[in-house]
Protein backbone atom coordinates (compact mmCIF):
# COMPACT_ATOMS: atom_id res chain seq x y z
CA UNK A 1 0.00 0.00 0.00
CA UNK A 2 2.86 2.30 0.82
CA UNK A 3 4.92 1.23 -2.48
CA UNK A 4 1.49 2.17 -4.34
CA UNK A 5 1.37 5.57 -2.54
CA UNK A 6 4.95 6.91 -3.03
CA UNK A 7 4.37 6.07 -6.80
CA UNK A 8 1.43 7.64 -7.11
CA UNK A 9 3.66 10.70 -5.70
CA UNK A 10 6.22 10.42 -7.66
CA UNK A 11 3.94 10.52 -11.06
CA UNK A 12 1.22 12.88 -10.15
CA UNK A 13 2.71 15.60 -7.67
CA UNK A 14 6.31 16.55 -8.97
CA UNK A 15 7.00 19.04 -11.13
CA UNK A 16 6.81 17.17 -14.32
CA UNK A 17 2.79 16.17 -13.70
CA UNK A 18 0.47 18.08 -15.09
CA UNK A 19 -1.91 17.42 -11.61
CA UNK A 20 0.80 19.35 -9.86
CA UNK A 21 0.18 22.14 -11.90
CA UNK A 22 -3.83 21.55 -11.77
CA UNK A 23 -3.35 21.69 -8.01
CA UNK A 24 -1.47 25.27 -8.08
CA UNK A 25 -3.82 26.72 -10.34
CA UNK A 26 -6.54 25.53 -7.81
CA UNK A 27 -4.97 27.14 -5.26
CA UNK A 28 -4.53 30.47 -6.87
CA UNK A 29 -8.35 30.39 -8.10
CA UNK A 30 -8.70 29.87 -4.14
CA UNK A 31 -6.65 32.32 -2.69
CA UNK A 32 -8.01 34.80 -5.35
CA UNK A 33 -11.81 33.90 -4.37
CA UNK A 34 -10.92 34.62 -0.96
CA UNK A 35 -9.78 38.04 -1.35
CA UNK A 36 -12.83 38.70 -3.61
CA UNK A 37 -14.97 37.71 -0.91
CA UNK A 38 -12.99 39.84 1.96
CA UNK A 39 -13.37 42.33 -0.38
CA UNK A 40 -16.92 42.24 -1.92
CA UNK A 41 -18.95 39.76 1.24
CA UNK A 42 -17.26 40.80 4.19
CA UNK A 43 -17.01 44.61 2.86
CA UNK A 44 -13.14 44.70 3.70
CA UNK A 45 -11.65 47.12 1.19
CA UNK A 46 -8.47 46.14 -0.09
CA UNK A 47 -5.01 48.91 0.23
CA UNK A 48 -2.79 49.47 -2.09
CA UNK A 49 -0.61 46.55 -0.41
CA UNK A 50 -3.33 44.10 -0.84
CA UNK A 51 -3.16 44.92 -4.42
CA UNK A 52 0.13 43.96 -5.12
CA UNK A 53 -0.42 40.83 -2.44
CA UNK A 54 -3.22 39.85 -5.05
CA UNK A 55 -1.05 40.41 -7.87
CA UNK A 56 1.78 38.43 -6.78
CA UNK A 57 -1.22 35.76 -6.27
CA UNK A 58 -1.95 35.84 -10.11
CA UNK A 59 1.50 34.88 -11.27
CA UNK A 60 0.57 31.39 -9.34
CA UNK A 61 -2.06 31.31 -11.94
CA UNK A 62 0.05 32.55 -14.48
CA UNK A 63 3.03 30.01 -13.61
CA UNK A 64 0.51 26.90 -13.00
CA UNK A 65 -1.26 27.22 -17.08
CA UNK A 66 2.79 27.66 -18.21
CA UNK A 67 3.50 24.42 -16.24
CA UNK A 68 0.43 22.52 -17.29
CA UNK A 69 0.86 23.18 -21.15
CA UNK A 70 4.70 23.10 -21.05
CA UNK A 71 5.60 20.48 -18.20
CA UNK A 72 7.81 17.32 -19.96
CA UNK A 73 10.55 19.17 -20.56
CA UNK A 74 13.85 20.64 -18.05
CA UNK A 75 13.92 24.30 -19.25
CA UNK A 76 10.13 24.95 -19.43
CA UNK A 77 9.38 23.36 -16.81
CA UNK A 78 11.90 25.51 -14.74
CA UNK A 79 10.31 28.37 -16.11
CA UNK A 80 6.75 28.31 -14.66
CA UNK A 81 8.58 26.75 -11.36
CA UNK A 82 11.06 30.36 -11.15
CA UNK A 83 7.95 32.47 -11.83
CA UNK A 84 6.26 30.70 -8.99
CA UNK A 85 8.86 31.29 -6.48
CA UNK A 86 9.70 35.00 -7.36
CA UNK A 87 6.20 35.80 -7.40
CA UNK A 88 6.02 34.04 -3.29
CA UNK A 89 9.58 35.59 -2.79
CA UNK A 90 7.88 38.96 -3.85
CA UNK A 91 4.70 38.78 -1.99
CA UNK A 92 6.70 37.64 0.90
CA UNK A 93 8.42 41.19 0.64
CA UNK A 94 5.21 43.03 0.44
CA UNK A 95 3.38 41.45 3.20
CA UNK A 96 5.67 42.30 5.30
CA UNK A 97 6.48 45.35 4.54
CA UNK A 98 2.18 45.48 4.65
CA UNK A 99 2.67 43.75 8.09
CA UNK A 100 4.57 47.04 8.99
CA UNK A 101 1.94 49.32 8.55
CA UNK A 102 -0.27 47.00 10.87
CA UNK A 103 1.87 47.18 13.79
CA UNK A 104 2.33 50.97 13.18
CA UNK A 105 -0.86 52.13 11.98
CA UNK A 106 -1.40 54.18 15.76
CA UNK A 107 1.74 56.04 15.40
CA UNK A 108 1.43 59.21 13.96
CA UNK A 109 4.84 59.53 12.79
CA UNK A 110 4.84 56.58 11.39
CA UNK A 111 5.60 55.51 7.15
CA UNK A 112 1.73 54.74 5.53
CA UNK A 113 1.42 53.25 2.42
CA UNK A 114 0.62 54.98 -0.87
CA UNK A 115 -3.23 55.31 -2.08
CA UNK A 116 -3.20 54.86 -5.47
CA UNK A 117 -1.57 51.65 -7.25
CA UNK A 118 1.80 51.78 -8.80
CA UNK A 119 2.16 49.35 -11.53
CA UNK A 120 4.22 49.63 -14.57
CA UNK A 121 2.80 51.76 -17.22
CA UNK A 122 2.73 48.08 -19.55
CA UNK A 123 1.10 46.23 -17.01
CA UNK A 124 -1.96 48.26 -15.26
CA UNK A 125 -3.91 46.02 -13.63
CA UNK A 126 -5.64 48.69 -11.80
CA UNK A 127 -6.94 49.80 -14.74
CA UNK A 128 -7.76 46.77 -16.59
CA UNK A 129 -9.18 45.19 -13.38
CA UNK A 130 -10.66 47.62 -11.27
CA UNK A 131 -12.79 45.38 -9.40
CA UNK A 132 -10.13 43.35 -8.49
CA UNK A 133 -6.69 45.68 -8.57
CA UNK A 134 -8.11 48.90 -7.64
CA UNK A 135 -7.26 50.04 -4.51
CA UNK A 136 -10.22 51.38 -2.17
CA UNK A 137 -9.00 50.58 1.47
CA UNK A 138 -6.59 52.01 3.90
CA UNK A 139 -3.32 50.09 5.44
CA UNK A 140 -2.80 49.02 8.81
CA UNK A 141 -6.71 48.13 9.30
CA UNK A 142 -6.40 44.88 10.77
CA UNK A 143 -9.98 44.29 11.48
CA UNK A 144 -10.32 40.56 10.36
CA UNK A 145 -8.12 37.68 12.52
CA UNK A 146 -8.58 33.74 12.80
CA UNK A 147 -6.98 32.22 15.05
CA UNK A 148 -5.52 35.18 16.42
CA UNK A 149 -3.36 35.56 13.15
CA UNK A 150 -4.38 39.24 10.83
CA UNK A 151 -5.01 38.60 7.45
CA UNK A 152 -1.54 39.92 6.71
CA UNK A 153 0.13 37.23 8.48
CA UNK A 154 -1.98 34.78 7.29
CA UNK A 155 -0.99 35.76 3.98
CA UNK A 156 2.71 36.20 5.16
CA UNK A 157 2.38 32.15 5.75
CA UNK A 158 1.07 31.60 2.72
CA UNK A 159 3.75 32.61 0.93
CA UNK A 160 6.45 31.18 3.06
CA UNK A 161 4.93 28.04 2.56
CA UNK A 162 4.62 28.62 -1.29
CA UNK A 163 8.27 29.89 -1.36
CA UNK A 164 9.59 26.73 0.13
CA UNK A 165 7.86 24.49 -1.91
CA UNK A 166 8.36 26.23 -5.39
CA UNK A 167 12.19 25.92 -4.07
CA UNK A 168 12.34 22.31 -3.60
CA UNK A 169 10.25 22.27 -6.49
CA UNK A 170 13.14 24.32 -8.61
CA UNK A 171 15.62 21.52 -7.60
CA UNK A 172 12.91 18.91 -8.67
CA UNK A 173 12.51 20.20 -11.88
CA UNK A 174 16.30 19.59 -12.99
CA UNK A 175 15.52 16.02 -12.79
CA UNK A 176 14.58 14.61 -16.07
CA UNK A 177 11.44 13.04 -16.62
CA UNK A 178 12.89 9.63 -17.33
CA UNK A 179 14.72 9.67 -14.23
CA UNK A 180 10.77 9.71 -12.56
CA UNK A 181 9.34 7.26 -14.61
CA UNK A 182 12.31 4.96 -13.75
CA UNK A 183 12.33 5.49 -9.69
CA UNK A 184 8.52 5.00 -9.75
CA UNK A 185 8.22 2.07 -11.79
CA UNK A 186 11.88 -0.18 -10.55
CA UNK A 187 12.05 1.48 -7.22
CA UNK A 188 9.99 -0.62 -5.44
Amino acid sequence: MIKKLLVLIVRFFFPHSRVFWLLLFLGFMFYEACGLYFQYVLKLNPCIECVYERACFMFFGVAAIFGMLHCKNIITRLIPTAIWAVSSGWGLLIALEHRGYELTRDDPFAASCGLVANFPSWFKLDVWLPAVFAPTGICGDATWSFAGLTMVQWIIIIYICNLAVAGLFILLSLIPQSKYDFWASHRY
